[in-house]
Formats: C-alpha cells, structure tokens, sequence
C-alpha cells in the first residue's frame, strides 16, 4: 500500500472508530506517531538540516504544517459548542469549556490535558507538537549514542505512563523513536512476507476478536463501556499497533503519485473534521443513538459522506495552499540551494 492511502485509511479507522462502537481508535493513532517519528527523521536529513538556523526552520514549518487546518477545525467545534447553544437550545448540554482547553484550542499545547475541549481527536497532535520540540535533539543524540538514547527514552516513557499515563507526551516516545530508527536504519525495514505477515496477523486478532462471544466485548464499546472494555480495550489497541508496526514501515518505501500524495495530505483534515458533524448531531440529534441498528447505520452514512466532502473540500482550499507557501519558506532557507527531495507531503 502506498504511503499516503494508508495514512487515509488509518484516519478511515479513526472515523470508524467515532461513529460506531468499533475500539480500535487508538491504534491508527499509535502508527502516525511512528510515521511521524520516520518522516521526521528523514526531512530533517535531507531538508532542515541544510537550512538557515536549522531547528527554528524546522519548528516553524511544523506548526505551520498543523496550524490552518487545526485553527479552522478548532474554531468551527468551538463555535459549535459555544456560539450555537446560544441560538439553537441543544438536547444534551455541552460540557464546559475550561481556560486551558480555550487557550489550547487556539495555541493546540496542552490540548490532551485540559478539560471540555470540543476537538476531541485534536489530543494527539498535542503530542505530535511536543514531538516537534524535542525532535532534532533526539536526532543529535541518536547520532551519537544510539543505544543509550532508546534506553533513556524507554525509562522516561515507563516513568510517565506510571505517574501520568496517557496524559504527558513522553508516554508516547517509543513510538516515534520506533519510526527514528527504521529511518535511520534501513537494514531494520521489513520484508515484504514480514511487511505483509504483519498485515495478515493485525487482521487475524481483530478477527478472532470480533468472533470470539467471550472477547468481542474487549473489541466493541458502545456508549456504555463494559468493564472488560475499560480494562484490556487499551491494552489491545498497543498490540494491534505493535503488530501492525512492520506493515506501516513497508509502506514509506512504496511509490507516491500525485494522488497518493493528495490523500496523505486529506488524511490529516479527514482526521480532524470528520469529528464536527458528530458533535453537531451528539447534542442535537441525540434519537439517533436510539435507532434500531440497521437504521442507525444508514443514517451515519450522510455524516461519513459529509465528512469525507469536507476533507477534500478543506485540503484542496486550505491546507494544500498554505503547504505550498511553507514549503517556499523552506526551501528559500535552504543554504546548499538543492530542491528537498520529492515524496509524500508531511
């Protein structure tokens, strides 16, 4: 599979994941941060690295990179769970907005951790910013002190799922050092039986799962979460990203055309807007939740059509433009006055 239809099939999972009782949310996000962490890694080889004060550059075309399509987003769910109320009195009432999840849903740090933010999915790439900050000092070190370095992030990610758990970026480090050392170290890279054994098993317990009387509760939440969702749920999103990691890596090496590169770019604004359509009907058409399944299906496909509509919609006229005004303030800051290589848009 191409890099960027699987990048658009992983936010296609996340989509799923919030318009049905399907849990496996988490594990598409687990693999973009281990994407990330390769993407990264490679563009800052072969771009920021030769550019004019090399870490201020990269910073400042990665929020750049997230800003437009996450301020547009953002300030459409504010105005949503806000403005709207004011106008049109909801069914289910809005949590309230607390004063670092406005801040966060303007300057997007601290996101993952405030309280009331309408943007749910926004969460990780509070963490996928935070990542940006640290990333080139972990590429400095790896360069130096390989394995020190994966010891050290191993200890910190333990020591914060321990204190924090899901709330403090360094939880999530092994991810993106995973994707770090596939990039800088092609020898690691899977196969393609490996690549396409990983895909196969991934599939296989989601199967098994979704079969099994005794585990389909562990797969399936619901509205109401069972006590086995809440308990093992996580712990099977970790191993399905786990296993799913060598197909994800197989991926970055395939061939990317123009359209493959437009859906690699659709899968960030598709994971994102496909959130304020449910929002909007969570609180305002709150019947549907009580249709009988059939009819509860067919009435979620306008929203899924919409959603996708709007994620072309917002990557054409928003994102893909300012890309391409971030990419010329890259590339003018460039000191060996070669073009950055050609591949997926990051």
């Amino acid at each position: 599979m191409a890099p960027g239809a699987f990048r658009f099939f992983l936010a296609t999972v996340v989509l799923a994941f919030h318009y049905s009782s399907f849990g496996v949310g988490h594990t598409p996000v687990y693999l973009f941060f281990a994407l990330s962490g390769y993407w990264v890694y490679s563009m800052w080889q072969n771009k920021y690295e030769s550019t004019r004060a090399p870490y201020m550059t990269f910073v400042i075309s990665r929020i750049w990179r997230l800003a437009p399509v996450f301020l547009l987003c953002s300030l459409s769910a504010l105005a949503i769970a806000t403005i709207l109320p004011h106008i049109v009195q909801p069914k289910v009432p809005f949590a309230p907005v607390d004063a670092l999840a406005w801040l966060s849903s303007f300057v997007l740090l601290g996101y993952n951790t405030a309280s009331g933010t309408p943007l749910v999915p926004a969460w990780s790439l509070d963490v996928e910013l935070q990542f940006y900050f640290v990333a080139p000092l972990i590429i400095v070190l790896l360069q130096k002190r390989p394995v020190l370095l994966v010891g050290v992030c191993l200890l910190a990610s333990i020591a914060s799922i321990v204190m924090f758990y899901d709330r403090a970026f360094m939880s999530y480090l092994p991810w993106f050092v995973s994707g770090i050392l596939a990039a800088k170290y092609p020898a690691i890279r899977p196969t393609r039986p490996v690549a396409m054994g990983s895909a196969a098993h991934t599939l296989l317990v989601i199967a098994v799962f979704a079969c099994v009387p005794a585990l389909r509760p562990v797969l399936f939440g619901g509205a109401h979460h069972s006590p086995l969702y809440v308990a093992y749920n996580p712990i099977l999103n970790i191993g399905l990203a786990v296993l799913a990691l060598p197909f994800a890596f197989s991926t970055v090496t395939m061939r990317s055309g123009w359209f493959d590169r437009f859906l690699s770019d659709a899968s960030y604004s598709l994971y994102l807007v496909h959130w304020l359509p449910l929002l909007f009907v969570s609180h305002y058409a709150t019947h549907l939740s009580s249709l009988p399944s059939p009819r509860r299906a067919l009435a979620t496909v306008p929203l899924i059509v919409l959603s996708f509509a709007m994620s072309a919609a917002m990557t054409q006229f928003v994102d893909r433009p300012c890309s391409r005004m971030r990419e010329r303030f890259v590339r003018l800051r460039r000191t060996d006055n070669e073009p950055a290589p050609v591949g997926v848009t990051y």
